[in-house]
């Protein structure tokens, strides 16, 4: 399938799923499987299954998938997290450490290795694992789900540089949305995080120290130089927040 295809095809059925049509939209991807055999049908059919916890009929699909590439990380990581909420753990656990062998930078991934590793009490562990996975799922668009991983990296109440970095984010996230409306709970929420990374900046990374300085209203002559994931965060966070102001 080709490219402008298969955008038509998760637009459509991202229609359906937001209409709550979950039978339409396996059926509309049944349809489509008939004359195009391509992996990643097979694994939004298998995502949808899982939402609907028809976990078994989910593996199958992300079966399917590794068929066709037996290579597809996603697929993989997938039927790990599947596997994972069914109770087969140590099953979910070995594709989670198959996917970040292939592909380190793999969000699925690197988020359930983290549940894995809080579950067996290895928290610091944890909240890397899940901070990380924030800023790479941020950098593919997932702006909503990154949000709330950064919320839940910087509560973790953790005292590493991940946790202030994703507080930083978070901040910055929360800077944006008070721009667009008033609310005093979100407003206090954001003072404190801001003063609390404050106190802790000469833990973070200089790109989260400079937008940090920005949002404390301080002088910032420094360009933020995106080298990886958590840089190009801090970057596009700043732009917006600059962006919204020249507006």
């Amino acid at each position: 399938m080709k490219e402008d295809e298969y955008e038509n095809f998760m637009e459509k059925v991202g229609e359906k799923i937001i209409e709550g049509d979950y039978e339409e939209a396996i059926k509309f991807i049944d349809d489509v499987i008939k004359k195009n055999d391509d992996e990643r049908i097979w694994i939004t059919k298998g995502t949808i299954l899982m939402d609907l916890n028809e976990m078994e009929d989910a593996i199958k699909c992300f079966d399917k998938a590794l068929e066709i590439n037996a290579n597809n990380d996603f697929a993989i990581a997938f039927k790990g997290v599947t596997l994972y909420r069914i109770g087969e753990e140590n099953e979910g656990e070995k594709c989670f450490d198959e996917v970040l062998s292939m592909n380190p930078k793999n969000f699925i991934a690197l988020y359930w290795k983290g549940v894995v590793e809080g579950k067996k009490g290895r928290k610091e562990n944890e909240i890397e694992l899940k901070g990380k996975a924030a800023f790479i799922l941020f950098t593919t668009g997932g702006d909503v789900e990154s949000f709330n991983l950064f919320r839940e990296v910087y509560y973790s109440g953790v005292d590493m540089p991940i946790r202030y970095e994703c507080g930083v984010a978070y901040a910055g996230i929360l800077d944006y949305i008070l721009m667009m409306r008033k609310d005093k709970k979100l407003e206090e929420e954001y003072d404190a995080i801001v003063l609390d990374c404050w106190k802790n900046r000469e833990k973070i990374c200089k790109s989260a120290q400079i937008l940090l300085a920005d949002m404390m209203g301080e002088e910032v002559e420094e360009e933020i130089v995106v080298n990886d994931e958590k840089d190009f965060v801090f970057k596009k966070l700043f732009e917006t927040w600059f962006n919204e102001m020249e507006g």
